[in-house]
């Protein structure tokens, strides 16, 4: 899942992915075109806050994150429509390197395990 700060951004990377969209919450129907219109807009009424994103699922689905975890999801890619999508989003863990000698650190070293030096 992709992480984005303004709807028109993911609405923009979510057409690369599929063609149409349901609003999660009614029959409503989107294609690219009408997506990036109303994300434009919605994005000049409401924009997010600075803890506040959108995410896109593989299928290209939407969801909003309020608070860093809970994911609303806002638009269903008519791509997969069954789409198992995650309530919660984690992000993905963020591998270290030693900048020494380039091995990865173990998660929560102060130290390289190859070469000792200081992370």
């Amino acid at each position: 899942m992709k992480q984005f700060t303004t709807l028109l951004e993911a609405a923009e990377f979510a057409a690369t992915l599929c063609g149409s969209w349901s609003f999660a919450t009614s029959d409503d129907r989107y294609d690219a075109k009408g997506l990036l219109v109303l994300a434009e807009i919605s994005d000049s009424e409401n924009p997010a806050d600075e803890d506040r994103f959108y995410v896109v699922s593989l299928s290209g689905a939407i969801g909003f994150c309020k608070d860093g975890e809970d994911i609303e999801w806002l638009f269903l890619s008519d791509a997969a429509p069954n789409e198992n999508l995650p309530l919660t989003y984690q992000s993905a863990p963020q591998i270290r390197f030693c900048p020494k000698c380039g091995n990865p650190a173990v998660p929560g070293a102060r130290f390289c395990g190859q070469c000792g030096k200081a992370l």
